[in-house]
């Protein structure tokens, strides 16, 4: 009898506490687990993996801190422990230690390249520090692995649609929504691209079906509008404005698409009105800016305009377009000074724009300089037969079909929403 007693009161073995441990951990107790997990590593001194499941619920549990210290000592345990670097490179991007976490989820990934969420999560995070090169072979290389994973095909589409290549971003997110249709913001991003690629009338189907599923979704409320705007669509797009308007009328960027909307209308009064409500909600909204101020400029109202082109530049000093459209109010204001100042410096930021140097000449003239007036329109035929040389270049290594798909500069530019999803591309309004 006192053996059995003795054997009853002997407590568990490791492994079955690791199974509790887990058992716990299963059913989403993560103090429980936390608990017994610990209890095994006092018994399994050496064991990296319990360190490393320890690390696991203590960032579960929010004490990062500890869950780092925990991931550190497993990899001191076992150096190549794959999961160990992965875990402590997310724990570290948590911290905003980004520099040590790529470079632990860089070492993750040469352990284990086969993990594809090794290789999602290490892209993730090229992505976010501007590493898109990279960023882009690590998705590509995790989609050999798991040629369905929707979360790699939208991080690529993210990725494509940066580095301008719309047509691989646009197919990137179709086959993100192809494989998990029902993460709407997928099928969000997927109709932004059909919207940005000369395809709106697909893009309003793409939007319908996500607010079939989702009646109340907030970006394809907006995002639908876009497509109509795009499609030419212009009524249904007003429409569709100042119905989310109603429900959210502190959204800075439906303002503006409306004021881009009644642009197109010619009703630029209006148009005006809404672009300044959108800056009233959003002073850094450098396409509001600039599309006020060329707005202003047809409805002939040029202080209207050198005040927004001013702010547009203030708010992003890099943006050629922007400075040239300065220029351009400076000189019909008469303020020749200034408008040299804001053209050469259009003409520094982006010396490939043939506009920036035939304004700047007219200015020369005005101001009497004859001779650096021709040198600058020379200048300007130089860079214009330039550019034309390299369109056509590019035209000629399409096919027909490719061709049938360029198209002028729209008026109806966009500008960045921040839903955590697909951003718009911009595309600044045109006189």
């Amino acid at each position: 009898m006192l053996a059995v007693v003795l054997l009853t009161a002997a407590p568990p073995l490791p492994g079955s506490l690791r199974a509790r441990a887990s058992a716990a951990k299963a059913q989403g107790d993560a103090a429980g687990a936390l608990a017994l997990f610990e209890q095994v590593a006092a018994a399994e001194p050496g064991a990296a993996d319990v360190r490393d499941e320890a690390g696991f619920l203590l960032a579960v549990l929010g004490r990062q801190n500890e869950a780092i210290a925990r991931f550190e000592e497993a990899i001191r345990l076992q150096p190549k422990y794959a999961a160990a670097h992965y875990h402590l490179g997310v724990a570290l991007w948590l911290r905003q230690d980004l520099e040590r976490a790529v470079g632990e989820l860089r070492e993750a990934v040469r352990l284990n390249g086969a993990n594809a969420d090794y290789r999602y999560r290490l892209a993730v995070s090229l992505l976010e520090t501007g590493q898109e090169t990279e960023a882009r072979t690590q998705l590509k290389a995790g989609l050999v692995g798991a040629p369905r994973r929707a979360d790699l095909w939208n991080t690529l589409g993210q990725v494509e649609q940066r580095s301008g290549d719309l047509a691989a971003a646009r197919e990137a997110y179709r086959k993100a929504a192809l494989y998990q249709p029902t993460e709407l913001s997928y099928r969000n991003n997927y109709g932004l691209l059909l919207a940005d690629t000369g395809s709106a009338a697909l893009a309003v189907e793409e939007f319908r079906k996500v607010l079939a599923k989702d009646p109340a979704n907030r970006d394809a409320s907006i995002n639908i509008g876009y497509a109509l705007l795009q499609k030419g669509d212009y009524d249904a797009a007003l429409s569709t404005f100042r119905e989310f308007l109603k429900l959210h009328p502190a959204d800075a960027v439906a303002h503006y698409d409306l004021g881009l909307a009644l642009k197109q209308k010619d009703q630029l009064t209006g148009a005006r009105k809404a672009f300044r409500e959108a800056l009233r909600l959003d002073t850094a909204m450098v396409e509001a800016w600039y599309t006020l101020g060329i707005t202003a400029w047809q409805d002939g109202d040029f202080d209207e305009m050198a005040e927004a082109m001013g702010k547009a530049v203030e708010t992003r000093p890099g943006y050629a377009e922007g400075h040239y459209m300065l220029g351009t109010a400076y000189k019909l204001l008469g303020k020749l000074p200034e408008a040299v100042k804001a053209l050469e410096e259009a003409i520094r930021l982006d010396p490939t724009t043939p506009g920036p140097y035939n304004t700047l000449a007219q200015v020369r003239q005005a101001q009497g300089q004859a001779g650096e007036a021709k040198k600058l329109f020379a200048q300007a035929a130089e860079v214009k037969k330039t550019l034309e040389a390299k369109q056509a270049a590019k035209l000629g290594t399409m096919g027909h079909s490719s061709r049938d798909k360029v198209h002028a500069t729209r008026e109806t530019g966009h500008v960045t929403r921040d839903t955590g999803h697909t951003t718009r591309p911009v595309a600044p309004a045109k006189p």
